[in-house]
């Protein structure tokens, strides 16, 4: 694959690689890159000589052995073809026989494929130096005192090490200086071998949001990170790297890395700049920050953060700085159906809201419902797969054939956003059938509750004629017997019925349940789920039998109807029994560890002080033309960003670019320059994640620091030192002064951590300790610190049996339903009480716009990526270089499209031009992009100019999926 074009006008050699094997041909092709050479890959021995016939001289790197003809024969034969020709044979140790007869030809170098992060340049620099002399005979003498043969020469260990991006993940001298060349790496010559030659190996952790948390090694030499590696756990079923976690030497010395603070001078996005000191970002951003509050209050200030660094000083620290000031919280309203339908389901236990992931083991059944995991949560696929060698059945229900379902026992392939008529019509049939667990739904769930017709509240102790002021007015049950009082009082409370209590018109909340789902048949779920319906029907008992398990994670959550969509499949789980036993409840990103005991309140909410307004992200562009929120007046005047290509994680891209020119003052904090940096007033250089100590408590059972491996590259800092030079400059330099040990120190202590042997001096010295157990299910116990309020305000429960939720039950019936993120919007709460389904905002086939644009544009998580976090490694371009659109052999022959055609995928709100795949594998009427790319790396346009800003007011959240599209080949 050609992937960098070759520079015109010049007189450098043309470099052709012949190397079939993919995970050698990587270090090379980085080498290459770093050196700023072009090459073409050949694929075969036909075409590797058909090249070398059409232009003399050039370097060829081949792993001659790779191929069926014979070493001897292939080398004569290109020497002929090509009598300049310079050739670098890979050899292995076995193979070096050859090396011998390699010395007789002239312009051949050997590099041993065992040895090739210190061989590798060298006689690539060889190489061309022989090309150069011969293409240009003024240099001539630069090849005179050399010795073609590189196994006879002593190259100093430093000379290696500078160049070579190779094999093991490069020494990085090259990619932290900006501009140089691999060449001018070699300039330091072999003086540099008195440098200790010693490599270092650090503790780390991988902080990106792909929710993997994996233990790493991070290796050093001469003061660069030349590599990562696994590193175990204490509990090494844990055990895993992937290709991402391999590639952080590369991520770390970027060329997009921010070097120092800088101030846009130009229009925006227009890419001009000026450098500044610390002293002057500083002191520009707290001068037009104060002014700001005095003109405009304490919240014309505004801050996000997302998920692009997950350790727990980082975000947290932010909230502090942002809080003391009163400013406005951007929420950023993503994958929100899916964490507020769990938390209002089940609550928010120590693994979010579902069992410990090792659990799966248990299950029989696994419904793996809306999710890629052999994708999107590589980490822990395994436990999936020892699950299925144990016995599980994996019943995979998605939209389009994944690699997961590939692995399945049963792939069930689901019209897109009809997730929640499935599980009502499993519901109506598993009721039908009589294969509920009464008991289950009696003692564990909300079933039993009364609800008032009057207002849909829950009967009380205040309606029988207690204190409507009681300090615990409690929830009241009905026994078969007619007797009324607390579930305590009532063994066996009926589940079913609607009766007249103390005048008070009531009915169960689980017939309220079984009213709202009976419109939804097999036969009408057939119909729209575009699923058998004998296939329901077989779905819904094994479900029933369990136990079961629901894995699943973010791909319904991105349609505007992904909320009650969960509510449907938790429902089914609640009335069937299948929670809160082994096997049994959910799993996924759905049973993530949220380090729950790790307490930061003390250090976000400093005391007396009111956090200023929260504003729905995809909100900003409105309050910004309306001056309000809601009827609450608010006038924003600057952003500030952390951890978060906003741009890239906020739908309808347009509008967020136009936002940003309505604000005064944008501030970003970043290690890159990044899509949304780009368009910003300042950029601060944060220091990449091993470049200071960090926690990440998140992900596993496991807190684990990572070490101080380098010092920090240019002139970026941590964002605990930014935060207290803001506060610093914002005159509350007395509140930040905290350093990084007392902010450790200060979070570790507390009753929750000691008890498991955790304090910041222990994890220094054992760099990973467990926290949480494996064998947690959520809602057969809760542990200390588990059931910590997270969003809904969810009071943490303790006893057998019990949910952290407000009712201490698992709750399919959501009594006066609240947004988790109110701004005044109207909500049906009658409606949202309740699960249900309507069709997605957009994307659905009866909606007139249909006609227009008639297919649903969707993506899907790449192995390679973790959003925009890897998007500009060089290693994992190699293997996808670009984004494409994956597209039903139907829809491609319907558009005259065939594979690897350019294609524009259009509707009003813009286009994005890419490649064409077309695949089976996709289900008519949709396209799927391979998500995780920037701005630039289209041909034209961008994902983020077709998607919607719309959402259901009822659970904020970025609808990326609600999108309806046609697409045209070029």
């Amino acid at each position: 694959m050609r992937w960098m074009k070759e520079n015109k006008g010049t007189k450098e050699a043309e470099i052709i690689v012949a190397v079939p094997n993919v995970w050698l041909r990587l270090p090379i092709v980085d080498l290459l890159f770093l050196m700023r050479k072009g090459y073409i890959h050949v694929k075969s021995m036909t075409e590797l000589y058909e090249r070398v016939k059409k232009k003399s001289g050039g370097i060829l790197i081949i792993d001659i052995f790779a191929y069926k003809e014979s070493c001897p024969d292939t080398i004569a034969r290109l020497k002929t073809e090509n009598p300049t020709l310079a050739i670098v044979l890979l050899l292995s140790r076995d193979e070096s026989v050859y090396a011998h007869y390699s010395e007789s030809i002239d312009a051949c170098f050997i590099v041993e494929k065992e040895k090739a992060d210190k061989m590798l340049l060298p006689a690539l620099h060889q190489a061309l130096q022989k090309q150069q002399m011969l293409l240009n005979e003024k240099e001539v003498n630069l090849m005179g005192k050399e010795d073609g043969n590189i196994l006879r020469r002593n190259f100093g260990r430093r000379t290696f090490l500078k160049g070579t991006a190779a094999a093991a993940a490069m020494a990085g001298a090259v990619a932290a200086s900006p501009g140089s060349t691999v060449l001018q790496a070699l300039a330091a010559g072999d003086d540099a071998q008195t440098t200790s030659l010693e490599e270092q190996i650090f503790a780390g952790a991988c902080p990106a949001c792909c929710l993997g948390g994996c233990s790493l090694n991070v290796h050093v030499r001469n003061g660069k990170i030349v590599k990562t590696s696994k590193r175990d756990f204490p509990d090494k079923k844990w055990n895993r790297i992937c290709g991402k976690g391999l590639s952080h030497a590369q991520r770390t010395y970027e060329e997009r890395r921010l070097k120092y603070p800088m101030r846009r001078v130009g229009e925006r996005g227009e890419g001009k700049w000026e450098q500044l000191s610390w002293d002057e970002a500083i002191r520009y951003i707290c001068e037009k920050w104060k002014g700001y509050q005095q003109e405009f209050g304490n919240s014309s200030i505004a801050y996000s953060f997302g998920g692009g660094n997950s350790t727990v000083c980082v975000n947290n620290y932010y909230k502090r700085l942002f809080n003391w000031m009163g400013g406005t919280f951007l929420f950023h309203m993503f994958d929100m159906a899916a964490v507020d339908s769990g938390g209002r389901s089940f609550g928010y236990g120590p693994w979010f809201f579902g069992n410990a992931i090792p659990d799966i083991i248990n299950a029989k059944y696994i419904f793996m419902w809306g999710t890629n995991p052999t994708s999107s949560y590589k980490q822990n696929w395994h436990f999936v797969q020892e699950a299925v060698e144990n016995g599980s059945k994996l019943i995979v229900i998605d939209p389009n054939y994944t690699t997961t379902a590939s692995k399945g026992t049963q792939f069930v392939p689901i019209r897109m956003a009809t997730d929640a008529a499935l599980a009502m019509a499993m519901i109506n049939i598993v009721v039908k059938e009589g294969l509920t667990d009464k008991e289950f739904i009696a003692q564990n769930t909300v079933g039993p509750f009364l609800v008032k017709e009057s207002d849909g509240l829950y009967l009380r102790q205040s309606d029988l004629g207690g204190a409507a002021n009681a300090e615990n007015n409690a929830i009241v049950v009905r026994g078969a017997d007619g007797k009324v009082g607390l579930p305590s009082e009532i063994l066996n409370p009926v589940i079913n019925g609607t009766f007249e209590i103390n005048g008070v018109k009531v009915t169960t909340a689980y017939d309220l349940l079984l009213e709202r789902t009976a419109e939804w048949t097999p036969e009408k779920a057939s119909e729209l789920c575009d699923i058998p319906v004998e296939t329901i029907y077989e779905l819904a008992r094994m479900f029933a039998a369990g136990p079961t398990t629901i894995y699943t994670s973010n791909g319904i959550d991105h349609t505007g109807n992904g909320a009650p969509a969960y509510m449907a499949m938790y429902a089914l789980a609640m009335i069937t029994g299948q929670v809160a036993k082994p096997g049994a409840g959910l799993n996924g990103d759905e049973s993530m560890a949220l380090g729950t005991i790790f307490d930061c309140s003390s250090i976000i909410y400093p005391p007396g002080k009111v956090p200023g307004p929260v504003v729905p992200s995809l909100k900003l562009l409105d309050v910004l033309n309306e001056g309000k929120i809601g009827d609450t007046p608010l006038t924003l005047k600057s952003l500030y960003l952390s951890t978060s290509n906003f741009l890239r994680a906020q739908s309808e891209r347009k509008a967020g670019i136009e936002a940003f020119k309505k604000l005064d003052l944008v501030v970003i904090a970043d290690q890159y320059m990044s899509d949304t940096a780009k368009y910003a007033d300042i950029v601060l250089p944060v220091c990449g994640y091993f470049e200071y100590e960090s926690v990440l408590t998140m992900f596993n059972p496991f807190a684990k620091m990572t070490e101080k491996a380098i010092d920090p590259l240019y002139e970026s800092k941590p964002d605990l030192e930014i935060i207290n030079l803001l506060g610093k400059g914002m005159g509350l330099g007395d509140e930040f002064v905290v350093t990084r040990d007392e902010f450790y120190t200060k979070l570790m202590d507390n009753d929750a951590c000691k008890a498991v042997g955790i304090s910041w001096e222990n994890l220094k010295k054992e760099k990973t300790m467990r926290y949480m157990p494996d064998d947690y299910i959520h809602g057969a116990y809760a542990r200390s610190g588990g059931g910590a309020a997270f969003m809904t305000g969810a009071e943490a429960h303790s006893g057998n049996g019990s949910f952290p939720t407000a009712t201490g039950r698992a709750q399919f019936y959501q009594e006066a339903f609240k947004p988790y993120l109110d701004y005044g919007q109207k909500i049906d709460q009658k409606k949202e009480s309740l699960p249900y389904w309507e069709p997605p905002i957009e994307a659905w086939q009866d909606n007139p716009l249909s006609s227009k644009y008639p297919l649903i544009f969707a993506t899907e998580r790449s192995r390679l990526k973790a959003n925009t976090g890897f998007t500009h490694v060089q290693w994992l371009l190699e293997i996808m270089p670009e984004p494409f659109a994956k597209i039903n052999p139907q829809d491609a022959a319907a558009r005259g499209i065939v594979q690897g055609d350019t294609i524009k995928v259009i509707n009003d709100r813009g286009h994005m031009v890419l490649k064409a795949f077309v695949t089976a594998a996709v289900r008519p009427g949709m396209i799927v992009l391979n998500h995780g790319f920037e701005h630039d790396q289209f041909i034209d346009g961008d994902e983020g100019d077709l998607t919607s800003r719309a959402f259901n007011p009822a659970v904020p959240n970025n609808a990326y999926y609600d999108v309806l599209c046609e697409v045209k080949k070029m």
